[in-house]
């Protein structure tokens, strides 16, 4: 224990980098209260260090939170606040690993104290403002996984999290600002060069592909995911003249005597418009070299200057003067808006199509060394950081925990971030055989529908009734029309038969992934767990990738799952992954009474990420 506590006993002196003795004097136990001109100077200097900084802050500042003296923990939980709260994404990522969320909670117990400390009560409010906030909202929240991880974790330990005020947490949701493409992609080059160093910090075989594959689009190379960032410029400009819209409908139906502006829709839609101006005329110069789309850009300028001059004419009461005003094109005061094809908010105006985390785009690709600059290979920390206490998060573990397994259960790696196998196809195009010159019965395999598609959970053992072939004619019968027409036809090859089924085996999906569950009971335990071996092959002709197998049970039973054997299958791969799964509390004899119900998502080649789900009505085991 006594080789974990490295910071026992505070520093006398400065030392290591600016950075790290930045972080002391914040953290230092002389002072009473967190000293908030020192904390953002640290952000400061965390932004415009980027590299390797992100994550020397968060090892430096976890490593003050576990300090013995409590008033030391404090300081540097606000110095974290501070941190996430201004350093974006870069900083987000340290902040989802599990060797930080390991430290961060390494003086939590296994079991809760009846009266919690400030220092873990702290934490648990930071834990629950991150995953109510960036862990929904974020473009990139699928690589913040970990934090909902050990949420859950916590929970199930019996941890009560705080209530997080929605104002306080508010400025860690995206905002509403426009941008302009310049600002989209210097955004976006920010956060492939932190991911970038992630990946190479980290080495791994399946990181150095990931981060080959990322530096490739940086660079410009893989235009097949390069973004358009005026189109997005474009879609913003375009939802702003939506929401001038929306406010002329809103301000045409106030009638005389009514009061507005006083914190409401009105109020926001207008605060709005306001902030957008000076973003407007910031665009209209940096497009001055497009006639076309500087006379857009003024047309939806001189649109919000009359929107916001007719708001604050009815604010005041005078509604002679706003109707006065020109009208928007297509807008009347008295006309209801049209009704929208899809649900609209009337404060952010999104597109939820658009909302999601959107695919890494390129960047410049002359300044792909630039964002190499400050990249460290050496890990900051001791070899025991981020090994955690009796709570942590890792590959294998807390398979306890009831319903679906933690992600962090399932990958070995050590942020959330899918990996991506990026593998050149060497699969030749398919070739027609060379049939002999016969005539074929081209109906010898057209049957009669089977009910198999009925039943999608069942897989009893299929009986084909053979088929009595056609007569062939000989044309003798045959019109003298016909002798004119020779018929020929092109059938789709046949897929692979799936493996044979036994009595206690049973098929649950068969499309581009097959699963099929091996189920028994132990003879020599007739009242033990049912365990169910779960196979999962490929029935597609490109590698299925990222795949995440769920199963649920009903409350009286108790389901244990082991970690899957891996993630990734091969084309046309047999049984290449599986998992063990234990389902306790069924009374012998009760295996046709067991209902499950599971959820698998996958990924095939690099298409988009499938998710399917089904009911297991009973288990053929006694």
């Amino acid at each position: 224990m006594a080789a974990r506590d490295r910071f026992g006993a505070f520093p006398q002196e400065p030392n290591g980098s600016k950075l790290q003795r930045f972080i002391q004097g914040a953290c230092d136990p002389v002072n009473f209260e967190p000293n908030l001109a020192l904390n953002l100077e640290i952000a400061d200097e965390i932004n415009k260090r980027k590299g390797n900084a992100p994550r020397e802050a968060a090892v430096a500042i976890v490593n003050y939170i576990n300090h013995r003296n409590p008033n030391v923990s404090l300081l540097a939980l606000n110095l974290l606040d501070i941190c996430v709260k201004n350093c974006g994404y870069p900083f987000h990522l340290q902040i989802s690993t599990k060797d930080f969320l390991n430290e961060l909670v390494r003086r939590f117990p296994e079991r809760p104290p009846a009266r919690p400390s400030r220092v873990h009560l702290k934490i648990l409010e930071a834990i629950e403002e991150w995953r109510g906030t960036i862990c929904q909202t974020s473009r990139y929240k699928d690589d913040l996984g970990f934090i909902r991880d050990m949420h859950r974790l916590l929970s199930y330990k019996g941890y009560v999290f705080p209530e997080v005020r929605r104002e306080d947490a508010a400025v860690l949701n995206p905002s509403d600002t426009l941008r302009s493409a310049e600002e989209m992609e210097e955004e976006e080059r920010a956060a492939q060069s932190a991911k970038l160093q992630e990946l190479i910090r980290r080495g791994t075989p399946a990181d150095l592909q990931e981060a080959n594959h990322l530096m490739k689009i940086m660079a410009g190379y893989d235009q097949t995911s390069k973004t358009d960032y005026r189109a997005k410029a474009a879609e913003e400009i375009g939802k702003l003249r939506e929401k001038a819209r929306l406010l002329e409908e809103m301000l045409g139906k106030v009638h005389k005597g009514e009061t507005i502006g006083q914190q409401d829709t009105f109020e926001e839609l207008a605060s709005a418009l306001k902030t957008s101006q000076p973003k407007i005329q910031k665009i209209i110069e940096e497009e001055s070299e497009d006639p076309d789309a500087v006379v857009k850009l003024l047309e939806v300028n001189d649109v919000i200057n009359t929107t916001v001059e007719r708001y604050n004419f009815v604010k005041r009461g005078d509604l002679d003067s706003a109707k006065a005003l020109p009208l928007m094109a297509g807008t009347s005061p008295s006309a209801a808006p049209p009704t929208p094809t899809t649900e609209l908010s009337l404060i952010d105006l999104e597109d939820g199509a658009n909302g999601g985390p959107s695919a890494p785009a390129s960047g410049k690709p002359a300044s792909l060394e630039d964002d190499l600059l400050g990249l460290s290979f050496q890990d900051s920390g001791s070899s025991s950081f981020g090994q955690g206490g009796g709570i942590a998060l890792g590959f294998g573990a807390n398979t306890g925990i009831p319903g679906p397994p933690l992600l962090s259960s399932t990958v070995e790696t050590n942020t959330a971030g899918q990996q991506q196998h990026i593998t050149p196809s060497t699969s030749p195009a398919p070739q027609v055989a060379r049939q002999p010159p016969v005539f074929p019965n081209y109906f010898q395999n057209v049957a009669a529908p089977s009910t198999q598609s009925m039943a999608p959970f069942v897989s009893p053992s299929i009986q084909q009734t053979p088929v009595p072939p056609v007569p062939q004619n000989n044309g003798k019968n045959a019109s003298n029309d016909d002798d004119d027409w020779a018929f020929t036809s092109s059938l789709p090859p046949e897929k692979p038969a799936p493996p044979p089924v036994s009595q206690n085996e049973l098929v649950i999906l068969n499309s581009n992934l097959h699963i099929l569950l091996d189920i028994h009971r132990p003879v020599t335990m007739p009242d033990g767990p049912i365990l169910v071996k779960a196979k999962f092959s490929n029935n597609a002709s490109q590698p299925i990738q990222d795949l995440t197998f769920q199963i649920a049970v009903t409350k009286k039973l108790t389901l244990k799952m082991e970690p899957q054997s891996g993630r990734h299958l091969e084309a046309r791969q047999r049984a290449g992954v599986t998992q063990i799964i234990r389902v306790s509390g069924v009374p012998r004899g009760g295996g046709g009474n067991v209902k499950m119900r599971w959820k698998v998502s996958y990924r095939v080649g690099a298409g988009p990420l499938n998710e399917e789900q089904g009911v297991v009505e009973s288990l053929p085991v006694a």
